[in-house]
């Protein structure tokens, strides 16, 4: 890990943390804290009201399928300072052990932290195979390009504590069910004030969290508001020596876009200024750019109760969260084609600029690599804004003999900015080919007159959701059995969706407030039921059969856009004595298409390079040409459909108190995947896509392709002057391509020890994927990838309770997966397992005054600063991963209530 600072202030630093932890341990001697104050728990009453994530039965667990839950201690030692961090606990998450963050380097990446369950694919995609609620409602979609929740519009500081169902849910909730359900739960009530801050720090790094909760509860009404304020700078590529793009056969940087600049001719590369033959004028622009861009997240969220104790309760929770991420391309860098004759003058017209290399390279055409930092400067800004709001009126009506109607309502919206600074390539590319801008000395005055017509450009894209939705939900007993009671519930929902984009890729700034919107929307109405069935049960278990519970739930859905699809879900429960449970799960799941990857919102676009970006290996590109490619959303979208089953055992011995094991197995097949066709994998897209491309078109070809797009012939123009200028055309719409089949193992341990002194804890939660194959397109064979991904995942923790002190450190495990041996890669086979452990430590005061309700909290993530294991590619080492690592962080906070 590099350190720019000096290693006195490391030593300081340390010594610091150890200072403020010895009165925490001193003071950990005193008596040990009454329970929480009552007003904050929750009545015999309402524990049988709970509906569990999973089910729409109150009271009830959902049967067959395996659920984790994170409390209010766990989200405390975790330290996490968004929903996204404190998914990343989790070893079922694709994000886990990694620092998730908003980085979208251009208008088409994901601009949120999408929870990903079960490491599903579709991460490109505009929808998400993991559905996220809050207390059982939808949040409004977000993103540029996408249509999915933000879990950080939540505030962390209404979080009571977050449910996961690991098993499709699309009986219950509809669409996007697949992997499976992650609903936050948030404060029901809540009297007094809370006020939490915590101040994190590292080399080059620091960060700040502050919420304040305040509410007031009287006898029939209950109401509160949490506001939480983070922020964190950002880190550059030099600040950490893992980030790094090096050429590992010679060892040299790997880019050619550096401030002398180069020109490439084939295989041959040229430094400027001299045309010196040789490895160029090497750099590693990854350093002068973010790969952990500063943040700053204001979130407010209000809740209100009112309940009377007649038959009608009412509830109302509203959000807001704004979010501006900020980043620092480095200096903007280019790639332009300049030839000795101006293609586009009539007759033989000689380029001004053009300088002969006057070996066997000579008059050929030429790929020059700029930085135009001497003219433009060293930055470039890179700015993320999301906005959200929402609110979710809720009422339940006693309607006697244990039956209950329940309405919701939902009605939110999103909205998502990225703002790039950049050049316009294209004008760019016309420019030095007409022989009116010098590539090889920026600083020409004669480019001066022409500069305005390429830079203050942006790479530009807008997204904005909206979303309403309503439901009736009536449930109750339909009659006793004698292992208990039969329940059911029955309803219907209705939701509109819509989704507007302003999405133009390179833009003038100037123009922004002029691109049109294209939209899409959509109408979904559905019904649905669950019948849970006791068949044993305290009324008559026997030896052998303690109880058995069988559920079935199914849900119809019909949507404007595509028609409908019906999802069933079975399950079951069996205890063959108190303490072991066995349990088994069989669905139907779907994704819908999101609105953002069809052709209304995102309609076709050209994208025209002036050099080859991806070849075909069977066909060998000349010198000069040029890469076409046609994109944007699909026509005839079809739903993403899964098919999910899992059994599994629960294992809770009465005669170890404390002690409880999981373990599950799950098995998913998930098809009619919606994604672009591999146009940046050549050797699968010039194999299996055959009819997606054509090798060295004729004009008449590329003119029919770019037609399809309004003002696309002339954004081609400049390659159809003459025959053989382009090299490849390619449609690289979205549409139904794949399919994965994966199935793995769960595991889980938990157990809390009583001693004379506290307790000793420890808790273990895993992941293995058995197996992985995965289909490229509906007739393709499936290729087996379980060794091209993470396979293991595993977090450890041990912990003890000291009075009022609680410690515990935490070991996260994330598998190694193989790579290619390539010779450009050192023949490396495999990237490395990577390992940390976190530190947490709180002291809960016990006095009286200022001293009442008073925590210190210290956590230490990354104790032994491990950098991410290393790739010797063409890429640095974080692709792959969201941030895995930003180093060694230390985070105090403190907390009190009054």
């Amino acid at each position: 890990m590099k350190r720019t600072s000096s290693p006195v202030r490391r030593y300081v630093l340390l010594g610091v943390s150890m200072i403020a932890l010895a009165p925490v341990a001193a003071l950990a001697q005193t008596d040990p804290a009454p329970d929480q104050d009552s007003q904050t728990t929750l009545s015999d009453k309402e524990i049988k009201e709970i509906i569990v994530t999973g089910t729409l039965l109150r009271g009830v667990a959902p049967a067959g399928s395996e659920t984790v839950s994170i409390n209010s201690e766990a989200i405390t030692a975790i330290g996490a300072n968004s929903t996204a961090q404190l998914l990343a606990s989790v070893p079922q998450a694709a994000s886990f052990n990694t620092t998730p963050i908003v980085s979208a380097i251009n208008s088409s990446q994901i601009t949120i932290n999408r929870p990903n369950l079960r490491n599903l694919p579709g991460a490109s995609g505009g929808g998400s195979s993991t559905l996220i609620l809050v207390d059982g409602h939808r949040l409004p979609g977000m993103g540029v390009r996408q249509t999915v929740p933000d879990p950080d519009a939540i505030a962390p500081g209404a979080i009571e504590r977050v449910e996961i169902v690991l098993d499709g849910g699309s009986s219950i909730y509809g669409a996007d069910a697949v992997g499976g359900v992650i609903n936050f739960i948030t404060r029901k009530r809540f009297d007094g004030i809370e006020v939490k801050g915590r101040y994190g720090f590292e080399s080059d790094y620091q960060s700040a969290n502050a919420d304040v909760t305040v509410g007031k509860t009287w006898d029939s009404l209950s109401v509160y508001a949490s506001y939480d304020y983070s922020w964190h700078d950002s880190l550059y590529g030099r600040d950490r020596d893992f980030v790094r793009r090096l050429d590992y056969t010679t060892g040299l940087p790997l880019d050619l876009t550096c401030g002398a600049g180069n020109v490439s001719i084939g295989s041959s590369i040229y430094a400027l200024p001299g045309l010196t033959l040789g490895t160029g004028n090497r750099c590693d622009i990854s350093q002068n750019r973010t790969f952990y861009p500063s943040e700053t997240r204001h979130s407010v969220f209000a809740g209100m109760s009112y309940d009377d104790g007649g038959p009608v309760t009412f509830d109302m929770r509203a959000f807001y969260m704004n979010r501006v991420n900020k980043g620092d391309g480095g200096p903007v860098t280019a790639t332009a084609t300049i030839a000795p004759v101006n293609p586009y003058a009539p007759g033989i017209v000689l380029n001004p600029f053009y300088r002969n290399t006057g070996d066997a390279n000579s008059f050929a055409p030429q790929s020059v690599s700029m930085d135009f930092s001497s003219i433009l400067g060293d930055h470039t800004s890179q700015s993320t804004r999301l906005e959200t709001w929402g609110f979710t009126p809720s009422a339940t009506a006693d309607l006697g003999h244990g039956w209950q109607l329940r309405w919701l309502a939902n009605y939110g919206r999103g909205r998502s900015e990225v703002a790039n600074q950049k050049i316009d390539d294209g004008t760019l590319s016309g420019l030095v080919l007409t022989g009116n801008f010098d590539p090889y000395n920026l600083s020409n005055p004669a480019n001066s007159a022409v500069l305005p017509l390429i830079s203050n450009f942006l790479d530009y894209g807008l997204g904005k959701n909206e979303m309403v939705n309503t439901r009736l939900v009536l449930d109750g007993s339909l009659f006793s059995l004698p292992g208990g009671d039969v329940k059911v519930a029955v309803g219907g929902e209705y939701s509109y969706e819509k989704y507007e984009s302003r999405i133009n890729g390179t833009v003038s700034a100037a123009a922004v407030d002029d691109l049109p919107f294209n939209s899409a929307s959509r109408r979904i109405a559905a019904l649905f039921g669950e019948v849970q069935v006791p068949v044993i049960g305290e009324g008559n278990r026997t030896g052998g059969f303690y109880s058995l519970s069988l559920s079935a739930s199914g849900r119809y859905d019909h949507y404007s856009d595509f028609g409908g699809t019906f999802n069933p879900k079975f399950g079951a429960t069996y205890e063959p004595f108190d303490g072991l449970k066995i349990r088994g799960s069989w669905g139907k799941s779907f994704q819908a298409p999101s609105l953002a990857d069809g052709a209304d919102a995102a309609p076709p676009t050209i994208f025209a390079f002036p050099l080859i970006l991806f070849a075909n290996p069977a066909v060998a590109p000349l010198p000069g040409q040029a890469q076409i490619f046609l994109g944007g959303g699909g026509t005839d979208l079809k739903p993403q459909k899964a098919t999910t089953w899992s059994i599994g055992m629960d294992i809770a011995p009465p005669s170890v108190p404390g002690l409880a094991l999981t373990l599950n197995y799950y098995n998913i097949r998930f098809k009619n995947l919606i994604d672009i066709p591999p146009v940046f994998n050549p050797s699968v897209f010039y194999s299996l896509f055959t009819s997606n491309y054509v090798m060295n078109p004729t004009i008449a070809q590329v003119n029919a392709l770019a037609s399809q797009v309004p003002g696309g012939l002339a954004q081609v123009s400049p390659y159809t002057v003459v025959p053989g200028q382009v090299y490849s055309i390619a449609d690289g719409r979205r549409t139904n391509l794949a399919a994965v089949n994966t199935d793995g193992l769960d595991v889980s341990l938990s157990y809390d020890h009583q001693t004379g002194f506290g307790s000793v804890y420890t808790q273990i939660n895993g992941n293995y994927v058995l197996d992985r194959k995965e289909q490229s397109v509906s007739d393709a064979p499936f290729v087996n990838t379980v060794k091209a991904q993470t396979r293991f995942i595993l977090s450890s923790t041990l912990g003890a309770t000291f009075g009022n002190l609680r410690a515990q450190a935490t070991w996260r495990h994330l598998g190694g997966w193989d790579v290619a041996p390539l010779a450009s890669n050192l023949n490396q086979s495999r990237i490395k397992d990577f390992d940390t452990i976190n530190l947490f430590a709180q002291y809960d005061f016990k006095g009286t005054g200022v001293m009442k309700d008073l925590s210190l909290t210290f956590n230490v993530d990354n104790l032994f600063d491990k950098d991410p294991p290393p790739y010797n590619g063409s890429i640095n080492s974080l692709d792959g991963y969201a941030v895995t690592s930003i180093g060694r962080v230390f985070q105090f906070g403190i907390s009190k209530k009054f």
